[in-house]
C-alpha cells in the first residue's frame, strides 16, 4: 500500500506529460557552407539536393550560391563563372559571389578581369582567406609584387592551409628571380606537409635556381628520387646550364629501379645539339 501511494505520487498524470517536440529543421545553408569552407565536397554534394528538395522560396538564392561553389570545387570553372556571373548581374551582393567569380576567372586565364570581384570580396570580406589567396595570384599575373606580397600575408594569416599559401608565395618568388628567398619558403612549406608532391617539386626547382643541390629524403624511394632528380635536371635545361643538367639527368637514369623516359629523352636531346 505504502509503495503504491509512493509510485502514485511521483507518477506524472496523463496531462503533465511533456508534448513531444518535433526536430528543428536543419539549417541547410549553413550546414552546406561550412562543409565547402572545409573541404568535405561529399558531404556537400550529398546535402545539396535534399536542400533543393526541402528548401523554402526564401531560400533560393543561398541554393544558387552554394550551387555556383560547388561547380568551382569541382573544377567546372566555366560553369562557375557563368553562375557567379549571373548572380552578380542579378544584383545580389555577397562575398562568396565575388571570391567565387574571381577565382574562377583567374583558373580560366583571365587574371585581369579577376581582380576587381576579388578586391571586392577582401573589402566585404576580409577574413576569406580563399580571396585573398586569389588575389595574390592574379597580382602575381599583373607583376605587382608588392600588392601579391601584401595579398599572400594577409591570406597566411587568416588561413588553416598555410602551406598553400607558402606555396603560392614561394612561386611568386620564383617569378621575381629570388630562388634563394624562394627556396626558405618552399622549405617551410615541405615541414607542415613534407610528403606535398607539388610542394617538394617547386623547392627542387628553388634550389636548382639558387645555384644549390637537391638532396635525397629518407622517405623517398629509389624511383621518387629518380623523378625529383628528373623535374631537377630538366630546370637546369631551361636554365640553360646543361652541365648541371646532364649530371642529374644521368643520375635520374642510374640511381632509378625503373626506366626514366623523360631523363632519357632529354640527354637525347642535349646530345643530338651537341653533334
Amino acid at each position: 500500500m505504502i509503495w503504491a501511494l509512493l509510485l502514485a505520487a511521483v507518477a506524472p498524470s496523463a496531462g503533465a506529460l511533456p508534448a513531444m517536440r518535433s526536430s528543428p529543421p536543419l539549417d541547410y545553408a549553413q550546414l552546406v557552407d561550412e562543409a565547402i569552407d572545409g573541404g568535405r565536397i561529399i558531404q556537400a554534394d550529398a546535402m545539396l539536393p535534399q536542400w533543393r528538395a526541402e528548401g523554402r522560396p526564401e531560400d533560393l538564392q543561398a541554393i544558387a550560391i552554394a550551387t555556383a561553389r560547388m561547380a568551382l570545387e569541382k573544377r567546372r570553372d566555366e560553369e562557375a563563372a557563368a553562375r557567379f556571373a549571373a548572380l552578380s548581374q542579378s544584383g545580389i551582393k555577397d562575398c562568396r559571389v565575388d571570391e567565387g567569380r574571381g577565382i574562377a576567372l583567374l583558373r580560366l586565364g583571365r587574371s585581369q578581369e579577376a581582380l576587381e570581384p576579388l578586391r571586392r570580396a577582401v573589402g566585404a570580406c576580409p577574413n576569406r582567406w580563399r580571396a585573398w589567396n586569389a588575389l595574390g595570384v592574379a597580382h602575381d599575373q599583373a607583376q605587382s609584387w608588392v600588392l601579391s606580397s601584401a595579398a599572400y600575408e594577409q591570406a597566411f594569416q587568416r588561413t588553416d592551409k598555410p602551406a598553400q599559401i607558402l606555396n603560392n608565395y614561394g612561386l611568386s618568388l620564383l617569378k621575381q628571380g629570388k630562388a634563394d628567398k624562394a627556396a626558405v619558403i618552399f622549405d617551410r612549406a615541405r615541414e607542415l606537409v613534407p610528403e606535398d608532391a607539388r610542394v617538394i617539386a617547386n623547392g627542387d626547382a628553388a634550389y636548382v635556381m639558387a645555384g644549390r643541390d637537391i638532396r635525397r629524403r629518407p622517405a623517398d624511394t629509389a624511383d621518387e628520387w629518380a623523378r625529383r632528380l628528373n623535374n631537377a635536371g630538366q630546370v637546369a635545361m631551361r636554365m640553360g646550364d646543361l652541365p648541371k643538367a646532364q649530371a642529374y639527368l644521368s643520375r635520374a637514369m642510374t640511381e632509378a629501379d625503373s626506366f626514366v623516359p623523360e631523363a632519357a629523352d632529354a640527354l637525347a636531346t642535349m646530345e643530338g645539339a651537341r653533334q
